[in-house]
């Protein structure tokens, strides 16, 4: 009989026989209490070496250089820390006062939990540091690679079963996120860990289900689209393994008991923020919020599951993900384990008889869901990397035990195996130390968004030499420029975060104390606007090319510039002109003017388009119908919570005018403010002013909609 049809075998006998947890799986021993007993149990096998070495390659690949790649330094890696640092300033409890909060605000939308609790600890003992945030999700990122080889050896029983912590290591799409604090790497490696002991639950001990229902927890407080991924593997297991379920049935209720509890900050959350997932779709635009046929989304999502699974997109360099994301010239798994993988496959398919091989099967088809929710990304899909990396090494071990029965030895196969991995792992770091700055030479918001560790620690030696410059950093460079400020910086900031077209649009503070922070495109926007003069460059960061990348500028207005910015006020302030069809009437519109969306995303009945005004508040609507209509009141969506709505009404352009005044206060979950007329009043004309309350003018008012209630 051929060895993996043996395993295969021997696993399908023991989904007969749950209990029996055979000598070829090397189980886990028990922990003796008494330090000799452990040292004496310990494994001082081959292999059991070769994990240690696994381990200690795993670490030094990962450690090294760990401020300098990958080369930026984001925002959704410091907002962990900084989230970490309110949080233990404000004894525990978040800006809305509430104790060990579930969820916390990244940008507009809650999204952070597990993975901000977990930076609770370095925090204080270490402060902030890149290499202290990043290499507390080094440490964890380990623990899912630890349980990929443990699956190895304890479930399916492989003899180079150390190979599960190199094989992740060296899958570039690991190799690069692991060495950063996103929080998706925390996810994955919680969602190994749940994996595990849900394995050892079907094939050692019914009580470890606990463990599994406590780990998928952590996992589904890390990471949004992971949520999906947990709740789908869930179901799929709970009907893959039913009569082991119950078999067990009592403890599986009370495992069920404790998900209920562990779902309660959960439930808290929803109650408190019931549109919460709502609006982050809709921030990331999913075509499941959008006006389209239902066959449509059916078809949208097909499509984006089945390029999750694809081999293409994971084996073959791809130019979809953004490049801060890739590592350039690299698939997301190295090309060279694709016919391993498919071996691994074959074998899996093979064995699907075996809970083992059908959870396996499990976690590759449910990996793909959360990103196929939204769009292909490989951080909502990092998952996938967990059956991947497994059936790669079962495709190994396949290959490895056909050249033991050609009479090669198994220690020199193990030996070299290791060797080939290890250096492949220390030339991947070489590899990156050495070029990868270099790899892509977009370095601005759409690119790599390089510069955090450089700008901000120069800017405090400035504020440290002189404290009386007001230092003005621009925002562009940089998605959430203000949360990594605060992560070098502190809190309160001590400098501004704005970008200098606010000195080009309006008069401002200016003098020889105020040095503005500028990225080459902001700069040659200040020369151009023909506004300033005595431009200095005082000093400039470099990008990696060696081009400039930051300019630390001084400059002055000229002269006349008041009138110069009263004239382009007076022409903002006008009026634009514009047709927009309306309950099927094509109808005049005069409106402020717009520098996000257009009019006609005001009145399209989809309240996830949106008009902006250009430094207009309040935003003026004004419309003309082509006939009179019985108007009874107006709805708005706007961006404020406190908003005053004006509306003027004339049944014909000679008539004089009927006027209505409402302050609305509403929430983010119900931003919906209803303005009902005492009557229905006759209106040819409707000019509406909506005035953000917590905004001055110049301001600019966020519209998603606009609805007209006729009689």
């Amino acid at each position: 009989m051929h060895p993996d049809s043996r395993r295969i075998a021997e696993l399908q006998q023991q989904d007969v026989n749950p209990g029996n947890y055979s000598a070829s799986t090397r189980s886990i021993s028990k922990t003796p209490h008494k330090i000799n007993q452990f040292f004496r149990y310990f494994p001082r096998s081959l292999e059991a070496i070769l994990f240690g070495l696994a381990i200690a390659v795993y670490l030094l690949t990962h450690l090294v250089g760990l401020a300098r790649f990958p080369i930026y330094f984001f925002s959704d890696e410091a907002i962990q820390t900084v989230a970490a640092a309110n949080l233990v300033r404000d004894n525990f409890r978040d800006e809305e006062g509430i104790f060990l909060p579930t969820y916390f605000k990244n940008g507009p939308y809650y999204n952070l939990s597990t993975s901000v609790y977990a930076q609770v600890l370095p925090y204080i003992l270490f402060g902030k540091s890149v290499f202290i945030t990043r290499a507390t999700s080094v440490m964890i990122s380990l623990l899912g690679a630890i349980s990929i080889s443990l699956m190895l050896r304890n479930i399916y029983g492989i003899s180079c079963w150390w190979v599960g912590v190199l094989l992740l290591s060296i899958a570039p799409a690991w190799f690069l996120h692991s060495r950063t604090a996103f929080e998706t790497v925390l996810f994955v490696s919680f969602y190994a860990l749940c994996i595990y002991a849900y394995l050892l639950y079907r094939f050692r001990s019914a009580h470890y289900l606990y463990y599994s229902i406590l780990l998928g927890a952590l996992a589904f407080y890390t990471y949004s689209p992971g949520q999906v991924v947990i709740a789908l593997t869930g179901v799929l297991l709970l009907i893959s393994d039913a009569g082991y379920h119950w078999q067990n049935r009592r403890l599986v209720l009370r495992s069920f008991a404790l998900g209920v509890v562990l779902a309660f900050p959960y439930l808290r959350f929803r109650v408190s923020h019931p549109s919460a997932p709502f609006e982050h779709l809709r921030i990331l635009d999913s075509y499941w919020l959008q006006q389209i046929p239902l066959t449509e989304k059916l078809a949208r999502f097909g499509s984006e599951y089945l390029y999750g699974l694809s081999p293409a997109y994971w084996f073959l360099p791809n130019e979809r993900d953004l490049p801060r994301h890739l590592m350039k010239g690299y698939g997301h798994i190295l090309f060279i384990f694709l016919p391993f993988a498919v071996l691994g496959l074959t074998a899996a398919l093979r064995g699907i008889k075996s809970s083992a091989y059908r959870t396996l099967l499990i976690c590759l088809i449910a990996a793909p869901i959360g990103g196929a929710v939204v769009e292909i990304g490989i951080t909502r899909v990092l998952a996938f990397l967990i059956p991947a990396v497994i059936l790669i090494a079962l495709g190994i071990n396949l290959v490895i035990t056909w050249l033991e029965n050609k009479q090669l030895p198994h220690s020199g196969l193990s030996i070299g195996l290791f060797v080939v991995l290890g250096f492949t792992n220390l030339f991947m770091l070489i590899d990156v130390m050495a070029n990868a700055a270099t790899w892509y030479q977009d370095y601005g918001l759409g690119g790599m968004q390089y510069g955090a560790q450089q700008v901000f620690p120069k800017a405090a030696r400035y504020l440290e030499e002189a404290p009386e410059t007001r230092l003005i950093i621009s925002p562009n460079w940089a998605n959430g420029t203000d949360v990594v400020a605060r992560f070098f910086l502190g809190d309160p900031l001590p400098i501004q975060v704005g970008s200098v077209d606010g000195h080009i649009a309006h008069l401002k503070p200016l003098d020889q104390n105020t040095l503005f922070v500028m990225t080459p495109e902001d700069f040659s926007m200040a020369q151009e606007s023909e506004k300033f003069k005595d431009i200095r460059v005082e000093e400039s960061i470099p990008y990696p090319t060696g081009a400039d990348g930051f300019y630390f500028v001084r400059m002055r207005y000229v002269e006349k510039i008041e009138q110069i910015m009263e004239k382009e006020r007076q022409e903002r302030m006008e009026l634009r002109t514009a047709k927009v069809m309306i309950d099927g009437e094509l109808v005049s519109v005069k409106h402020s003017l717009l520098d996000i969306g257009e009019v006609g995303h005001i009145f399209d009945g989809d309240r996830y388009t949106l008009g902006r005004t250009f430094e207009a508040n309040p935003a003026i609507i004004e419309l003309e119908f082509p006939a009179p209509r019985f108007i009874q009141g107006v709805s708005v969506i706007i961006g404020s919570t406190e908003a005053e709505i004006g509306a003027l009404l004339k049944p014909d352009p000679s008539s004089e005018p009927r006027k209505f005044t409402r302050s609305f206060q509403g929430t983010i979950e119900q931003p919906e403010a209803i303005f009902e007329f005492n009557e229905a009043v006759q209106a040819l004309m409707l000019r509406l002013e909506i005035r953000d309350l917590h905004q001055a003018e110049p301001g600019n008012v966020h519209i998603w909609e606009i609805g007209i209630q006729t009689r």
